[in-house]
């Protein structure tokens, strides 16, 4: 089966400027994909490439299993979007804007009730003119309108910005949701602990070059963990001297080092000091991210 975004040597520009540099990636079906880089990237710029929103200068763009421009309107319908800078008309309530957007959809807006439930979007709300409505509203309309119409494809940029740690946990829990049920995701987002949370496979961009991709879990190629050992009696001598040990650090009984790689040469050695516990936490995200930026 043909992916469900497909972009090959993307290149836009804008006269002189590069915003995009050969991208290329693929997201399968029913995947969670995290899209990631600083302001300035070319993260936006390439959503709206296969969104159709802009042309691009050079490169393939397929979504659905279609290509972009040339058969957008077929595929619109399948797609949520919510946008990094998101522009609702003021003078329209949240009810209307969602009807006039679903309008749009050939899908209808089938789980527009439940969705306002969770994101407690009340009638009374609702009926209000959005230039009343404060920004983590106007955010939550968004996410509403992006999935009212149970899409094939989210394609979501920034998509927590103004909301509540509480909102942003139920969002986290929708995505969730989302692909369980066989749909795609394409998150773009700043917030790393969300991304890591949210997707399977996360793509890194760097001055518009795609500079790492790979699992969310693993992006730095081999996995790094913070290990933290509590003792009863001095840490043996060598009982350490591992390869893949790093930053060892001993405070009298306790001990800290990074470890990467295979854990079961380490795990072999333990049982000769006297633990009283090994804690052992994988490298977050945000480390990943600033290895790969050379920037930690």
């Amino acid at each position: 089966m043909a992916a469900v975004i497909q972009i090959e040597g993307l290149v836009k520009r804008y006269g002189r400027v590069e915003a995009v540099r050969g991208v290329s990636f693929a997201v399968e079906e029913g995947e969670a994909f995290g899209y990631l880089g600083p302001n300035g990237s070319g993260k936006t710029t390439t959503i709206r490439s296969f969104l159709g929103l802009v042309s691009p200068s050079e490169g393939q763009v397929s979504v659905l299993g279609r290509r972009i421009p040339d058969h957008l309107t077929e595929v619109l319908s399948d797609i949520g979007y919510l946008p990094g800078e998101l522009g609702l008309w003021p003078s329209m309530t949240g009810a209307d804007v969602l009807d006039h957007l679903a309008r749009l959809q050939s899908r209808g807006a089938p789980d527009r009730d439940a969705l306002c439930e969770r994101f407690e979007l009340s009638p009374a709300e609702l009926d209000r003119q959005v230039r009343f409505y404060s920004r983590g509203m106007k955010q939550k309309l968004g996410i509403v309108q992006a999935f009212q119409h149970r899409p094939a494809l989210a394609v979501l940029d920034e998509p927590t910005e103004g909301l509540d740690p509480v909102m942003k946990d139920r969002f986290v829990s929708l995505l969730k949701e989302h692909t369980a049920a066989g749909a795609t995701l394409f998150l773009c987002s700043h917030i790393l602990s969300e991304v890591e949370l949210a997707t399977d496979r996360v793509c890194v961009l760097k001055e518009g070059r795609v500079v790492k991709t790979g699992p969310t879990r693993d992006l730095t190629g081999e996995r790094l963990r913070h290990c933290t050992l509590e003792l009863d009696e001095p840490l043996p001598d060598g009982l350490l001297d591992l390869p893949g040990v790093e930053a060892l650090r001993v405070e009298g009984l306790r001990v800290h080092f990074d470890y990467r790689g295979d854990m079961r040469p380490l795990l072999e050695r333990l049982p000769r000091a006297k633990v009283r516990e090994f804690l052992s936490e994988p490298e977050r995200l945000t480390e990943a991210f600033f290895d790969v930026y050379g920037e930690r």
